[in-house]
């Protein structure tokens, strides 16, 4: 909602500045914040990334599945 960047698909439009960088989009099933379509669109665009959905979350990292979700890709990703 132009709220952080000049428009509401400035992160879409400027992949190929983070196309480099491995990652993960780790999203709750039930997540009202961020919509699922959300982070759809953001995998179409950076497909080498994996997408995975925690289906008893929300939005907040404080919930017990989005946090194993985060802690255990956190230590994949330590090596970088």
């Amino acid at each position: 909602n132009n709220g952080f960047f000049d428009s509401d698909n400035w992160i879409l439009e400027n992949v190929n500045k983070i196309k480099h960088i491995p990652g993960i989009i780790i999203q709750g099933r039930y997540d009202v914040v961020c919509p699922m379509q959300s982070a759809l669109d953001l995998h179409y665009k950076l497909q080498k990334l994996e997408f995975k959905i925690v289906d008893n979350a929300g939005h907040s990292m404080l919930e017990k599945g989005i946090q194993e979700e985060l802690i255990g890709y956190t230590d994949q990703f330590k090596e970088y």
